[in-house]
């Protein structure tokens, strides 16, 4: 079924079907979305990984991160 036809068969639909129809798009493009955040959080966490575990970049403990944040951002 091509765009334009399924166009007009959507807006036959009850205005609570439309409204269903709607949701069900809107919510798979987020799917989608998420799906590509997920894959570049993954990405970056790899690339932080290795350059940790090749001496490229340093670590520090949850206690100590937060005081470095508490000590940046509350005054």
């Amino acid at each position: 079924m091509d765009a334009l036809t399924l166009e007009q068969e959507a807006l036959k639909l009850t205005p609570l079907s439309r409204i269903r129809l709607a949701e069900l798009l809107y919510t798979s493009l987020e799917v989608e979305a998420d799906r590509e955040w997920n894959r570049k959080a993954v990405a970056e966490c790899e690339s932080r990984h290795e350059a940790y575990k090749n001496g490229e970049m340093g670590s520090v403990d949850a206690l100590e991160a937060i005081e470095i944040l508490r000590a940046k951002f509350v005054k």
